[in-house]
């Protein structure tokens, strides 16, 4: 009886969690419904050895210049270019979105080593994660959306990135539109 009684408490509880934020876009735990997209406003380089080209406060900063403890988004080709890769503008398909905490998502393996877990992790990632399609660009993987909750100031929040915050970061290079909302 107990046992019954623990999982419809619990179902309840999460029941309740889930439901009361979702439709608020304000809300880091929104429920980014099907048939979004990302409008791509200006080509957007990605530089010669790299996949990933990196959006914070609006503009293209190098990978060893983001601010982790402000929203930034990275976004993904498949493949590193030995030359500069162009993403053209356009419209994408948001094909899925998912969520995860990650301890080092942005950290190079290097800097996993140098920092030394033995005190508990120094990073702490809250990532959504776009995966977008573009029929005329097969190269284009996705966009992460993230940022650091052990930095200073941060560790109170925990929590995921809201829309508002995702497209501050990414300024006025791409913005997120659910299908109502698209031209």
């Amino acid at each position: 009886m107990r046992a019954w009684m623990g999982a419809g408490v619990l179902a309840v509880f999460l029941g309740g969690c889930a439901s009361s934020a979702v439709h608020d876009p304000s809300s880091p735990y929104y429920g980014y419904g099907s048939r979004w997209t990302a409008q791509l406003f200006r080509p957007l380089a990605i530089p010669a050895g790299a996949a990933t080209v990196r959006l914070q406060y609006g503009e293209v900063v190098p990978a060893n210049s983001v601010q982790e403890h402000d929203p930034f988004c990275v976004i993904e080709l498949d493949s590193v270019g030995t030359e500069t890769q162009t993403l053209r503008t356009g419209r994408f398909e948001v094909l899925r979105v998912t969520r995860s905490v990650s301890p080092i998502a942005a950290a190079a393996a290097s800097d996993v080593l140098a920092w030394g877990f033995d005190d508990g992790a120094s990073f702490l990632y809250y990532i959504t994660e776009f995966g977008l399609r573009d029929p005329d660009q097969p190269e284009l993987r996705g966009m992460r959306c993230a940022w650091n909750q052990l930095a200073p100031g941060n560790r109170s929040l925990m929590r995921h990135l809201t829309l508002e915050e995702i497209h501050s970061a990414l300024g006025r290079w791409m913005r997120l539109t659910p299908a109502k909302e698209a031209p």
